[in-house]
């Protein structure tokens, strides 16, 4: 009964306002991989389920992923102060531990804050954006420049800017650059061939679907889109088959060892009632299944959401394309595709 329901989630998708949807699930003995809707306003050609997406968010769990590789290496602790490896680079650096980074209590401004008005996306804003390559430096100097949130360690708030700063603790620990140690230690020991970290290259390696933001004077095609912006903190591209491997392999122990792995999965309350927060991942009581750990991430016209029973027995990851310039809910899709973990759907 799989296959038939995750047509109908993806349908479902598609008839709620997506462009188009791809997933990969598996559930217990059996794999599946199916899309719907078009991989392109205006035509009719089909999504390709193999096809690369941006993950948006679900890079923080890769980059969580290096920061506790190198912990476990011994090359720096999740208490280390942030002055302790880019010495002068923030104001509270001497306040703020790589953990508070990685569990979104380091208080600092959220970069991507700087793209809205009233909450909402500034959509002129963002398109302005699509090739301006921006540095870690740049975000950080934007960040200093708006002030703090709130003390560090005293408030949680969903942060972009933590990931950025652990990108580039990940460099000053290695010496090499971030995509170099996610390659050489995630990528390549899992041979994730559909993954691309490296952000010089703006558009989207075939095939793909193409995602849209809203103009003024209709959807407009932001499917080549600097990632740079992003970088660590959002900037990976990838397909449902790598993202399910991933996820697969850091749950049962192949990329971090047992004390880091723990750490990752120690849950703390977050902001969103039924859901707890590890180290670059959440986890979510679903009402009539298991709790599932995963993560959410976005990326201008591109939604992906990905997650996976605690023994990765059960996995899921959906890739939606838009035009709306909003996100479906976590809680929505979780309901929608709940038949994979055993539940309702």
């Amino acid at each position: 009964m799989t296959a038939p329901r995750l047509r109908e989630a993806l349908d479902a998708l598609v008839v709620a306002g997506a462009v188009g949807a791809l997933a990969e699930v598996h559930a217990g003995t059996g794999s599946y991989t199916m899309a719907s809707g078009v991989s392109a306003r205006g035509t009719g050609a089909p999504v390709d389920p193999s096809g690369h997406f941006r993950i948006g968010s679900v890079t923080k769990t890769f980059t969580a992923a290096a920061v506790l590789q190198l912990v476990g290496d011994g090359r720096l602790s999740l208490d280390d102060t942030v002055d302790r490896w880019l010495p002068g680079l923030l104001g509270d650096g001497a306040a703020i531990t790589v953990r508070q980074l990685l569990m979104h209590t380091a208080g600092l401004y959220n970069y991507t804050d700087a793209w809205a008005v009233d909450g909402r996306l500034d959509v002129e804003v963002v398109l302005s954006r699509r090739s301006l390559r921006i540095r870690p430096e740049d975000t950080v100097a934007l960040v200093e420049q708006r002030g703090a949130q709130f003390p560090p360690g005293s408030a949680v708030a969903y942060n972009n800017t933590g990931y950025v700063l652990a990108g580039m603790l990940v460099e000053q620990a290695t010496g090499g650059t971030y995509a170099e140690h996610v390659e050489r230690r995630i990528l390549e020991p899992l041979r994730l061939f559909g993954t691309v970290v490296r952000d010089d290259d703006p558009g989207l390696p075939r095939p793909h679907a193409h995602g849209y933001l809203p103009g003024p004077d209709g959807p407009v095609d932001v499917s080549v889109f600097d990632r740079s912006t992003a970088w660590a903190s959002g900037g990976i591209v990838s397909t449902a088959h790598d993202v399910n491997r991933f996820f697969a392999a850091l749950l049962r122990g192949e990329l971090l060892g047992p004390a880091e792995l723990e750490q990752m999965l120690t849950p703390t309350p977050w902001t969103t009632p039924g859901t707890d927060s590890g180290l670059g991942l959440v986890r979510v009581h679903l009402p009539d299944g298991p709790a599932v750990w995963g993560k959410h991430g976005g990326f201008f016209g591109f939604d992906t959401f990905s997650f996976h029973t605690r023994d990765a027995s059960r996995q899921l990851t959906v890739s939606i394309t838009t035009d709306t310039g909003r996100s479906p809910s976590t809680e929505d899709v979780l309901r929608r595709f709940g038949f994979v973990f055993g539940g309702q759907g």
